[in-house]
Formats: structure tokens, C-alpha cells, sequence
């Protein structure tokens, strides 16, 4: 009996040897999900992490969307100057994500922007844009001061106050399920939010994942730039795909806070490199309203400043960080010192 238990054991044994011996399979799967295409790939000997990943995913999308009537943020919108509201972790986590990055830019990242944003309505089509008096009210409402958090509730204090979470939520869902893989045992993984890439550990090889940066000036074409990571998010904004044209004249999706007008900086695009994906996609979307001189102000003040790539109709500028990263570029690049 002794003998069969023990033969069962090293069997039992010898099976899992094998399973770990054995070589990482590709998966890789797509969906819509935050008004994207989403697509994940990740090594491993099963799908059930990927199976993982999709249901976060689907689960901070249904709690972050301010266009998902049933979301947090919806619920905390709708009960601006009403009552505080008992939240999700993921709504109160990106929510003072957000906050920390309307301070480290000096107010021009914005979660209070979507009484903004409302009124533009940048993907409709109707050949509208809001008046200056109307944009003065939202403005009016976009005083950060008007979050109120507590460890599980958050409370707007104004009627008319609106969150939008759009400049942070997918850096920071990507945070999430890189975690959550990493977690799970996989050590090689990408994840790409619709152009919102996060590098889990390097390529299978041990190399690093090669990204390539979008030309804006050729949207169908050649990257403009590639770079070389491990274990972070590199995460772009530009102007060249949520825009309204009305009368002939282009309106981004970038909104001055101070204005609530459509912002058409010196920038075609901003690529920010960093682990923390909240804080890129934050950068990103600021850095592209704030224009690169303000952008390398505001990365100077930083004490740990993030890998930064700047691309205007003439020329490419990257932080000096990122020297070593950069492995082919189209266009001269020009290094900027940020410390």
C-alpha cells in the first residue's frame, strides 16, 4: 500500500516537473472594452490568466465610465451636491491618482473637466461647439476643491460637478492586470488599450518587448520611433484621432482647464514611459495641453521623472532618460535634460 501511495506521489511529482519544464505557449485574445480594441497576449502554460485579465478589465470599465449610467463615477455625477457616495476601491484609487496628477501639473491634468468635456461632445458630428459663457460655467465647476474623499466614499460638492476619468483610466487598468498576471505567474505579457501598451517582464527570450511610436504625420505608416522596455507602460496621446471639425478648423479632445477651450498645442503627440500606467496616461494627456515647454517645467520638478517622448511637426525630443531605450528612430531626436 506504502508502495503504490508512493509511486502515486512521484508520479503526481513528475507531472508537475514536466508542466514547469515545459515550454510557455502564446495566448492571445481581443475585445472591445473602454471604447477601444483591446488586445492581450500573454506566455504561459494555460489561458485562465488571460480568462483573469479580460473580467478585470471588464469590471474597472464598468466602474470607471462616465458614459455607463451604472458605473461609480456615473453614480457619484449623478449625486454631485447631493450626498456622498459608497464607492469601489478602483473608483477611489483613480480618483486620487488623479488628484496627485492635477498637482504635479499644476492643475492642467483636471478630473473635474467633464462638465467640459460634456459640452463638447468631441465625437459627435454635429457641427456644434459650445459657446464661451456655457464653457465658463462647466469651468466654474472644475475646482478640484469639490472632491471630497473619505477611505470609502467620495462626495462632489457642487450640482453640476462631473469626473471624467478618461486622461487615467486604461494606464491605470493596465496597472491593475499587469499585477494581477504577474501575480498569476506570468512573467512575459503585453497589453495593449488601444495604443495603451503595458510590457509585462521582457519577451520569452529574455529580451526586451520592441514598441513602436506612431508617426503622426504618417498615421497608416512606419513608427516614427521604436523603444526597448521591460516591466513598464508606454502610453501616447495625440491629436490626430478623437478630434470634431466644424466650419474647416480641428478640435481636439484637449480641453484647457482654465478656458474649457480645445487645445491645439505645438504637440502632435506625447509618449510617456513609466511602470506607474496611471501616471503616463496622466502625463500624456497634460503634457499634449501644456505644450512641450511647460511639459519639461513641470518634468524638472518631479524628483523621479518618467521617460518622456515629445513629437511636433519638426522634430522629435525625448528626455535624456531614455538615451538607452530609444534603439531606432525615422527622424533625429534630440535629447533634453529634465533634472
Amino acid at each position: 500500500m506504502k508502495r503504490k501511495i508512493f509511486a502515486a506521489f512521484v508520479l503526481v511529482c513528475a507531472g508537475l516537473l514536466s508542466l514547469y519544464l515545459r515550454e510557455p505557449e502564446e495566448f492571445t485574445r481581443s475585445t472591445m472594452a473602454m471604447n477601444t480594441v483591446i488586445r492581450m497576449t500573454i506566455y504561459g502554460h494555460d489561458d485562465s490568466p488571460l480568462n483573469d485579465a479580460f473580467i478585470l478589465l471588464d469590471e474597472i470599465d464598468s466602474r470607471l465610465s462616465m458614459y455607463n449610467p451604472s458605473s461609480d463615477i456615473s453614480l457619484i455625477n449623478r449625486n454631485a451636491g447631493l450626498q456622498e457616495v459608497s464607492t469601489s476601491l478602483y473608483a477611489l484609487e483613480s480618483v486620487a491618482d488623479s488628484l496627485r496628477l492635477h498637482e504635479i501639473t499644476r492643475g492642467v491634468f483636471n478630473p473635474l473637466i467633464g462638465a467640459v468635456t460634456r459640452l463638447w461632445k468631441i465625437n459627435n458630428t454635429d457641427g456644434k461647439i459650445p459657446s464661451q459663457e456655457s464653457l465658463d460655467r462647466a469651468v466654474r465647476l472644475s475646482d478640484v476643491h469639490n472632491i471630497a474623499m473619505s477611505s470609502d466614499k467620495i462626495f462632489l460638492r457642487k450640482r453640476g460637478c462631473v469626473i471624467d476619468l478618461g486622461g487615467v483610466a486604461k494606464g491605470y487598468a493596465s496597472t491593475k492586470i499587469a499585477r494581477l498576471l504577474k501575480d498569476k505567474g506570468i512573467e512575459s505579457a503585453i497589453i495593449d488599450l488601444g495604443g495603451n501598451v503595458h510590457a509585462v517582464g521582457g519577451k520569452i527570450d529574455g529580451s526586451s518587448w520592441r514598441i513602436g511610436i506612431r508617426n503622426p504625420l504618417e498615421p497608416s505608416g512606419t513608427p516614427a520611433l521604436v523603444v526597448d522596455v521591460k516591466d513598464c507602460a508606454v502610453i501616447t496621446s495625440g491629436n490626430y484621432e478623437r478630434y470634431k471639425t466644424v466650419g474647416g478648423k480641428k478640435y481636439s479632445h484637449f480641453f484647457d482647464p482654465l478656458t474649457g477651450q480645445s487645445v491645439n498645442s505645438d504637440l502632435l503627440s506625447v509618449t510617456v514611459i513609466s511602470e506607474d500606467g496611471s501616471l503616463a496616461d496622466g502625463l500624456a494627456t497634460a503634457f499634449m495641453i501644456a505644450g512641450v515647454n511647460k511639459a519639461l517645467e513641470i518634468l524638472h520638478d518631479m524628483s523621479d521623472p518618467p521617460g518622456v517622448i515629445f513629437i511636433t511637426q519638426e522634430r522629435i525630443i525625448a528626455t535624456s532618460n531614455l538615451r538607452s531605450v530609444i534603439t531606432k528612430s525615422l527622424i533625429p531626436v534630440v535629447f533634453a535634460e529634465v533634472k
